[in-house]
């Protein structure tokens, strides 16, 4: 079957290079990384296990996977489906080789796993492709899924190309679900129950470190209370700014505000539309004040400097969650100490909303005028916000291990007798 896969790699090519062409020259930004994306990744001296994270959030999730590997003495090569991603690997896997996913197309994956030779493809949550993945397997490298999930948005579209993805999840030699409604799901789309384990969230399982902030950051707020709005995506910076200027007439200590916009292309317009609020701003980017003074904003346009700044928040909201977007990682503050708040769009972070609200750590809220009330509160009683916030800490103590089981089901694959 060689000449069919080859004679199809070759068609789908001679589709693709017109198109991607064209897409370089309408979006120029798009060519950095191409020799990455064609499979031109950095070699790897050591075979070690290649262990592949979508983008920033999921990056960070399996930051305390890869640190316990390495400690084990696994040499490890990251890779990431984004820029941001990819950069986010340099700072938090120390010392990790790291590059952008090749295309999915027989000839970059194959190109690239000559280069890598891993001993095992460990996918964190879950990143399917198949190109990759059938690779790897004809090439004997175990493949592993961990802290892997089925979201509601996705499940419908996989059951309905389940016949198409079927040998794709029938090459992944094991699953580590994150829940047992993941591994339901993982098994009505055809995956074989014996491969499939539930091993844990590892966005649940507690930070060992909390990261400090940069010694500038750490000086311009340390006498300024403030609070976060992190991972905002359009239409969420207003209401924040609404919760933010009401606290000038609400008779609470104005604080300041640290936003933080999920996506850094768009910063420049966020800094004009919160400017032309009234506000003074300054970028993280462009240098900041000795002090950032109440009611001024600092916009933070660096990567991986905001999970540094929950620990002295008074509150934090998380984005994608007025929008329906779906939320991100609201653990992050709570893990830190800070209480945090959040829209009703919380579909992909479902069983981490339900723990903090268990807890009292994390407060859904409607809209932005719902959201303004809750910022309100916290600032004006910041000892019962944080009272919350060691509640919901405590909560997540009883998840920690995910880490330590997603560990044992990769050594297990490896000591299965692939990948040795």
């Amino acid at each position: 079957m060689d000449w069919l896969r080859h004679s199809g790699a070759l068609v789908s090519a001679a589709v693709g290079l017109p198109l991607a062409a064209t897409a370089l020259l309408l979006r120029p930004g798009w060519g950095r990384g191409v020799t990455q994306r064609l499979g031109r990744v950095p070699r790897s001296e050591v075979p070690g296990l290649w262990v592949h994270a979508a983008s920033v959030g999921e990056v960070r999730a399996g930051a305390g996977l890869v640190e316990e590997l390495l400690a084990r003495g696994f040499p490890v090569y990251g890779s990431s489906s984004t820029a941001t991603g990819r950069d986010e690997i340099r700072r938090s896997w120390p010392g990790t080789p790291a590059s952008l996913v090749p295309i999915d197309h027989p000839w970059c994956v194959a190109a690239a796993l000559r280069r890598v030779a891993p001993r095992a493809l460990v996918l964190v949550e879950t990143e399917l492709w198949p190109c990759l993945i059938a690779a790897a397997s004809r090439s004997g490298i175990p493949v592993v899924v961990v802290s892997g999930r089925v979201s509601d948005r996705s499940f419908p579209r996989y059951r309905w190309l389940r016949r198409a993805l079927g040998p794709t999840f029938a090459r992944i030699d094991a699953i580590g679900a994150r829940s047992a409604e993941d591994a339901r799901r993982f098994g009505v789309l055809g995956v074989d129950a014996a491969k499939v384990f539930v091993t844990g969230d590892l966005k649940l399982d507690p930070q060992r470190d909390p990261p400090q902030p940069a010694p500038d950051l750490a000086r311009a707020l340390a006498e300024t209370p403030y609070f976060v709005a992190a991972s905002t995506h359009a239409g969420e910076e207003r209401a924040v700014m609404g919760a933010f200027k009401r606290l000038d007439r609400g008779g609470a200590a104005m604080p300041a505000l640290v936003m933080a916009p999920r996506h850094t292309g768009r910063v420049a317009g966020v800094a004009r539309q919160l400017r032309s609020e009234g506000l003074r701003v300054h970028r993280r980017s462009q240098g900041i004040p000795a002090r950032v003074a109440p009611g001024e904003v600092l916009l933070l346009d660096t990567l991986g400097e905001l999970p540094a700044l929950f620990a002295a928040a008074r509150v934090a909201f998380v984005g994608g969650t007025l929008v329906p977007v779906g939320g991100h990682n609201v653990l992050e503050p709570v893990q830190a100490g800070c209480p945090v708040i959040f829209g009703p769009h919380v579909q992909n972070v479902r069983r981490a909303v339900e723990l903090l609200e268990e807890s009292g750590a994390g407060l859904r809220v409607l809209d932005a005028e719902a959201l303004a009330v809750a910022v309100e509160e916290a600032m004006r009683d910041p000892e019962a916000a944080r009272r919350r916030a060691a509640r919901g800490r405590a909560q997540l103590e009883e998840h920690r291990g995910s880490v330590e089981r997603s560990l044992a089901l990769l050594e297990k694959t490896l000591a299965s007798g692939r990948g040795e």
